[in-house]
């Protein structure tokens, strides 16, 4: 058992093919060597004793027939010669005689107290004096009586090394049979399972190549029998695997070309529109940036109390146009990436504050509660922007709430600050949260009523939180209301920089000369009765070469140049700007004025590094960045 042990132990492990071919294969082989080596081997041994029992009773039996004479004669030399002579003959380790009374008469070989127990096998026969027949009288005509007597008895043993040694003898040829019966049982399980083995690790070869996507490897092995079989069906599927990646790389690239040419004509459906919403935008821009400058006009000279409720009306509608034309500017600018993030440390509750002024008289208008629940924090974001996310929401928050209330709420988690606009309005649908974050969506707007905005508010709130890397959150149930956070990260209050006080705007220099420079005549009236208003020397053209003849005929250089950027031709206002200050050999202070909202518009005249003001203008932020720019010419002319 112990040889089945370390044979077992020494054999693979029974993860492969091979090996446990080798254990089906050599398993039963084993067991039926050992049974049929343990039986011939337990028939042999068994014979083999036999044989011994029947010499020692052989020899007693036969001692017992030759003594009985030389006993009677009491020739105990002759018994000595008998008893060596069958010793000898029988191959016996002891011979003894003892006479009738037990008392030994003669032995050969070994002594009994010399021989350990159960070293030997003794046989005993009892010496009789040989049969003889008489007659009480000779006319007796009966049979002889047999007359028997007990002349002694003899012992015979064999030594049982004999039969010891020829069962070793046996056991190690029956194992040595095993071992070779077993060693060609295994050569000959090897030489099948090697065979095997190889045939299905080339098919493991060809599958693993497979699954890495190399369609083109086949089983180079012959179709007989069921592993020719099995490497057939992984060729078949192979061929179907490679035809099957054929047809989806056509179907692929017919999607991808297909999804190509969607792609471009997506982004050619979205540059025409850009460019609608910029041409549309600075077509009415143009008109709308007049009325503004009449209305200025108008309303310095107007003298009639009468007549300024309705100059009043009109300058109110003309700035309800005009916030709508900057919610198309904000999207344009955003798009461009023109717009850029500053995130400082700043304290929520003054913000928070003034847009409570802001909005109270709005919700109050509409009876409406809205309420600021404030915390004292400090968070590190850009302020603006976040201004104007919030000022969005609340806005979007006011116009769709008839009923209840808008809370503004703040909540700690962890280092980030969730701000949240909760209303008790009439809810968005769950499948239009996504949606209502796209340009020009408005739920609850099917006529497009202007009083309620154009559907930017959300899509400028989506955004400007991109931009700051901020996440946009919505809560929101039909009929139950809405809730918009977002997440700030909290900053530190010691960080937090004191703004700096503005200055007051000085006055006009009374001897300014500003250069306009737009090719509406109608702007160019409005701007020359406004500067009137305002006692400022004002130079009007069409175009640079018009603006050149007026200032070399007035001899003067302008203290700023003030031109629209679209001017016909090719020419821009950019262009022009650069003309001039290379004609007057100075970097005259220049404002840029454009009604074009395109990205790549609003781009460009960002990386030109001339300030910008979209039409409508407002004639007081002209004014004032007008002050600004004499002011600071003249002191660097000065210095």
């Amino acid at each position: 058992m112990n040889f089945l042990r370390d044979l077992f132990s020494r054999l693979p492990p029974l993860t492969s093919i091979r090996s446990r071919m080798l254990v089906i294969a050599l398993l039963p082989a084993l067991l039926a060597e050992f049974g049929m080596v343990a039986y011939f081997t337990s028939q042999t041994l068994a014979t083999a004793e036999e044989a011994l029992h029947a010499r020692a009773s052989n020899a007693v039996h036969h001692l017992a027939d030759a003594l009985p004479y030389a006993l009677i004669s009491g020739d105990i030399r002759r018994v000595e010669a008998l008893l060596e002579s069958e010793a000898q003959t029988s191959r016996l380790s002891m011979v003894r005689v003892r006479d009738a009374s037990g008392q030994l008469l003669a032995s050969t070989g070994d002594r009994p107290r010399d021989t350990p127990v159960g070293t030997q096998f003794v046989q005993q026969a009892e010496i009789l004096l040989p049969d003889t027949g008489f007659h009480d009288d000779a006319l007796f005509a009966g049979p002889a009586q047999p007359v028997k007597q007990g002349l002694g008895q003899v012992e015979a043993g064999v030594s049982l090394q004999e039969i010891n040694a020829f069962k070793r003898d046996a056991l190690l040829h029956a194992a040595l049979l095993m071992l070779v019966a077993l060693a060609l049982t295994g050569a000959l399980a090897w030489r099948l399972s090697d065979k095997l083995a190889w045939q299905l690790q080339h098919i493991g070869r060809v599958v693993g190549r497979l699954a890495h996507n190399d369609l083109t490897v086949r089983a180079q092995l012959p179709p007989a029998g069921e592993v020719g079989a099995l490497a057939a069906g992984v060729n078949d599927m192979a061929e179907a695997l490679q035809a099957h990646r054929g047809e989806l790389e056509r179907r692929i690239r017919e999607a991808t070309a297909d999804l190509a040419a969607k792609k471009d004509m997506a982004e050619r459906a979205n540059q025409a529109k850009s460019r609608f919403f910029a041409s549309a935008s600075h077509d009415l821009r143009q008109p709308l940036h007049a009325l503004s400058l009449f209305i200025a006009a108008l309303k310095a000279r107007n003298k009639q109390p009468g007549t300024q409720t309705l100059i009043d009306n009109i300058e109110a509608s003309t700035a309800a146009m005009e916030l709508l034309f900057n919610s198309l500017l904000d999207i344009s600018r955003l798009d461009a990436g023109a717009i850029e993030a500053h995130p400082v440390h700043f304290s929520l509750r003054s913000m928070l504050d003034k847009l409570d002024k802001q909005f109270s008289p709005l919700a109050a208008e509409k009876k409406l509660r809205l309420r600021f629940h404030t915390v004292e924090v400090t968070l590190y974001s850009d302020p603006l922007l976040i201004e104007r996310i919030l000022l969005n929401l609340i806005a979007n928050a006011i116009r769709y709430t008839d009923h209840g209330g808008i809370l503004v709420a703040c909540r700690r988690r962890g280092r980030m600050l969730r701000l949240s606009v909760i209303d008790s309005g009439r809810g968005i649908p769950p499948d239009q949260q996504e949606n209502i974050f796209h340009e020009f969506v408005q739920l609850d707007n099917p006529a497009r009523d202007r009083s309620k905005g154009l559907g930017l508010g959300l899509a400028i709130v989506s955004r400007l939180s991109r931009l700051l890397g901020h996440r946009v959150d919505l809560l929101s149930r039909p009929g139950h209301g809405s809730a918009f956070s977002i997440d700030v990260p909290c900053g530190d209050a010691q960080l937090i920089q004191l703004p700096v006080p503005l200055a007051a705007p000085g006055k006009l220099a009374a001897d300014a000369l500003v250069l306009l420079v737009d090719d509406e005549s109608a702007i160019l009236r409005g701007m020359a009765e406004l500067f009137d208003n305002w006692h400022i020397d004002l130079v009007t053209a069409h175009s640079a070469a018009e603006a050149e003849q007026g200032l070399l005929s007035l001899d003067r250089i302008p203290d700023v140049i003030v031109s629209d950027y679209r001017l016909p031709g090719d020419t821009d206002g950019i262009e022009v700007i650069a003309r001039l200050r290379q004609k007057f050999g100075r970097d005259i202070p220049a404002i840029l004025v454009t009604g074009d909202t395109a990205p790549d518009t609003i781009l460009r005249i960002s990386q030109a590094g001339i300030p910008l003001l979209h039409k409508p203008l407002r004639p007081a932020k002209l004014r004032a960045l007008l002050t600004h720019l004499i002011q600071q010419g003249r002191a660097a002319a000065v210095g």
